[in-house]
């Protein structure tokens, strides 16, 4: 019975998760609150082929009890189902309250960048150098207008690569990738909700089986390319990963046009009326989300830390 409940609870825990993964906000943060980003990177980086090797002799419970594959198949699942249900959600919101949806966003990119920057310990001359490209990079990419989605299974691929980064990396969002690279609504808004459907399963599959491989390969490659970085060029890391967040403002500023040539965007300011009202609020209240899981995750490093004084 105590096992049953640890698995739903994990479950839960996975949902959570995948629910946050829609929203450009860092799932990786969240798992840190949840109490399961350490297990999480541990079961994935298990998955080698030292460990394949009792799979492949028959040795079941070997090949699980070395790699937790009942924790990370349980995660997993939840995380599915929580990016299903709430990329409905998403949907049904950004067909009747685009405008305020894409400005609950900008509070989550905002809140999500000074996250970030409060992480580096000292920003020196080189890490603001990285941060000013990073930010000048992202820019120039994100004030060209991109009306038509790639759903190439190459590009599908690189979105599940670069998406998945927000798993694994505190602080960093997969889905703010994915409005940098134009795809957010393929794949959030229209892929996923599609797969619910008998009649547009096969469309939803088709975009997301390349960019799942992608999500694959990201997060069991990145998991150790993320432990060598962080060791080795921290504040370097989350220097230029701020920068490229911040400059990414652009794709979901709300009061925007594509030109005639479909190549570049017209920004204009918002008009002072009751929707602007409201979309300073949802700005407010993106922003604070990312403040409130913050100081979560604070509670929960802190709780961790003297739980392990108790044991030393």
């Amino acid at each position: 019975m105590l096992n049953l409940w640890l698995t739903i609870k994990d479950f839960i825990k996975g949902m959570i998760m995948g629910a946050v993964n829609v929203f450009p906000i860092s799932s990786g943060t969240v798992s840190l609150i949840l109490g399961v980003f350490e297990r999480f990177i541990n079961s994935i980086k298990s998955l080698n082929h030292k460990n394949f090797k009792y799979l492949r002799d028959g040795d079941f419970s070997e090949f699980a009890r070395r790699t937790d594959i009942k924790f990370l198949f349980t995660l997993v699942l939840g995380i599915l189902v929580g990016m299903v249900l709430t990329a409905i959600f998403v949907k049904k919101t950004l067909n009747s309250y685009e405008v305020y949806t894409w400005s609950f966003f900008i509070g989550l990119i905002i809140a999500s960048v000074i996250y970030v920057m409060k992480r580096i310990d000292k920003l020196s001359i080189k890490n603001i150098a990285l941060l000013l490209a990073g930010f000048a990079i992202s820019f120039l990419l994100s004030i060209k207008s991109n009306p038509y989605s790639n759903d190439s299974f190459f590009y599908l691929f690189l979105c599940g690569v670069v998406g998945a980064t927000g798993m694994v990396v505190p602080g960093i969002s997969g889905s703010h990738m994915m409005l940098l690279m134009g795809n957010y609504e393929l794949i959030v808004t229209e892929a996923i909700p599609a797969m619910t459907k008998a009649s547009t399963f096969l469309h939803g599959a088709r975009i997301l089986l390349p960019f799942v491989l992608g999500a694959i390969v990201s997060i069991v490659s990145f998991s150790y390319l993320l432990s060598w970085l962080m060791h080795h060029f921290r504040n370097e890391t989350l220097s230029a990963l701020a920068g490229f967040m911040l400059g990414s403002l652009p794709v979901v500023y709300p009061w925007k046009t594509p030109t005639a040539d479909m190549m570049d965007y017209v920004f204009h300011l918002p008009p002072w009326n009751r929707e602007l009202l409201i979309s300073v609020i949802m700005i407010a209240l993106g922003a604070l989300s990312v403040y409130l899981l913050e100081l979560m995750a604070k509670h929960t490093e802190r709780k961790e830390a003297e739980r392990l004084m108790k044991i030393l």
